[in-house]
């Protein structure tokens, strides 16, 4: 009777868990989306095609170069070369076609105001690996350097000693998360006047709420562009790390450095201490993207808009009552000294 007692208080909890899961799955059949993909590159290469041409038809792919500039760029060995690679990863576009539309169509489910812009891929000569999709909502135009997606092994990226970090990420199957990226940084509020660390944490988690409810079935790792390796690390230390930002008093610290410690794309984080190397670069950010799963948990009558918009931070944290549980069986040791004032935030989430 006990047992069956038991696993009946068991199946509540569950029920009651699962009343609070937020799903990210929507009926998106009835949204109109018609993806055209332009190939920027082909064209450009295309030696049959007269320059005055292209320019009347990408008038924002042209700066004041000179024609004679841009005609020795046509022909350039090495630019052909770089596109002809980029072409082996993105084939004919079917695949990505396939992978764009669900994501516009879940964009437009949520932001009806959006229309869906005109894609334009493009090889950009290596020159567009740091931000290599680029969208401006109000122009309804999206950019995508296929070069930034040649794979980790590419021996184009060693040719201009591009660090082993970066050209982790640097793969195709990444191109949804890099497009839902430049999307969020269109439609999430930003604010310079909120600066502090939990204002950046809590912006940088909004960005990747964004990638849970456009990415539907995408593993967490290729949204924020960790191995399972890094995302196992996280989880595991997910306490560890908050205490030690508690502990540190950087929560509400307005203090810069730490945006490059914590938030910067990186080998590492920067704890100061003999473990930082086993962490992934912009641990701020999984932090801060756990903070919103938690608030959105815990606040299930909260839209996605909303969230996105909030600039109260502090309301965030207090509403998520997040308060991840040191992990007591790990091997990772934050040497911190606890200060003064930070009891309070201890049990801000009670």
């Amino acid at each position: 009777m006990k047992i069956i007692y038991s696993i009946a208080i068991v199946f509540l909890l569950m029920l009651s868990s699962c009343k609070k899961e937020r799903t990210w799955d929507v009926d998106t059949s009835g949204v109109p989306v018609e993806l055209t993909i332009h190939d920027i590159s082909k064209r450009f290469f295309d030696q049959t095609i007269p320059l005055d041409q292209l320019k009347k038809d990408y008038p924002f792919f042209f700066d004041n170069s000179s024609d004679s500039i841009w005609n020795e760029q046509r022909k350039d060995v090495f630019e052909v070369n770089i596109y002809q690679e980029a072409l082996k990863q993105f084939g004919d576009f079917k695949q990505l076609d396939q992978e764009l539309t669900p994501i516009f169509k879940k964009y437009k489910y949520y932001f009806p105001e959006y229309e869906t812009p005109k894609v334009f891929v493009y090889s950009s000569g290596l020159q567009s690996l740091d931000y290599p999709v680029i969208y401006s909502a109000p122009d309804q135009l999206m950019f995508i350097a296929m070069d930034g997606f040649l794979g980790e092994k590419s021996k184009l990226y060693d040719s201009i000693r591009v660090e082993k970090y970066l050209c982790r990420n640097m793969y195709v199957e990444r191109v949804p998360s890099a497009v839902v990226s430049a999307i969020a940084e269109n439609i999430v509020t930003y604010s310079p006047r909120q600066q502090k660390f939990l204002d950046i944490v809590l912006y940088e988690g909004k960005k990747l709420i964004l990638q849970d409810a456009l990415l539907t079935d995408t593993p967490d790792e290729y949204k924020i562009g960790y191995t399972p390796e890094q995302m196992a690390w996280c989880v595991e230390n997910e306490g560890n790390i908050w205490n030690y930002f508690v502990e540190q008093n950087y929560v509400f610290s307005d203090d810069r450095t730490l945006e490059k410690r914590f938030l910067k794309v990186a080998p590492f984080s920067k704890f100061n201490n003999e473990i930082e190397q086993q962490s992934p670069g912009r641990i701020g950010a999984w932090i801060g993207w756990q903070i919103i799963r938690k608030y959105m948990q815990e606040n299930p009558e909260v839209k996605l808009q909303d969230v996105l918009l909030d600039m109260d931070s502090q309301k965030i944290l207090q509403a998520s009552k997040y308060k991840p549980e040191a992990n007591g069986a790990s091997t990772v040791k934050y040497k911190t000294k606890k200060k003064e004032g930070v009891d309070e935030l201890y049990h801000y989430a009670e």
